[in-house]
């Protein structure tokens, strides 16, 4: 059995401590570039780099609430996009006023929620296979005039 000369041997242990740092050291600066107005679930099924999160977004359209998102590359079977009163971190998920599947749906909804002027949030949710429950991944408050 031959013997692997030390410099060759610490190279390969340089080059996988590189490997193995340089993707951590990203994932934690990730949440840095996530917009402002935006929020994002630490830990979330699916965690993505912010040039692949979600956005949600709430617009009057012809006197009703419009949602609209721009989805992920990977789009979940059961992600699906939530029109709120209020915070949906603060209220739950389960409180939304409507709301529209992400998958195979397009990329906005036209509810049936008359345009008060006001504030709206929307959410970007998707299920979370590991814990059996759906998260939120990305939230938005949209003032409507």
């Amino acid at each position: 059995m031959s013997r692997i000369p030390h410099r060759t041997r610490a190279a390969a242990v340089a080059a996988l401590v590189t490997a193995v740092a340089l993707p951590l050291a990203g994932t934690a600066t990730a949440s840095a570039a996530v917009p402002a107005g935006v929020r994002s679930v630490q830990g979330a099924p699916n965690s993505t780099l912010a040039a692949d999160a979600p956005t949600t977004w709430a617009e009057k359209n012809g006197g009703y609430v419009q949602i609209n998102w721009t989805p992920p590359n990977n789009v979940g079977k059961y992600d699906w996009i939530g029109l709120y009163k209020r915070d949906p971190n603060a209220i739950g998920i389960d409180n939304y006023e409507t709301w529209q599947w992400a998958y195979n749906h397009g990329t906005s909804y036209l509810t049936s929620v008359p345009a008060v002027s006001g504030d709206y949030w929307t959410a970007y949710i998707s299920y979370d296979y590991a814990s059996s429950q759906y998260r939120i991944i990305e939230s938005h408050r949209s003032h409507i005039d």
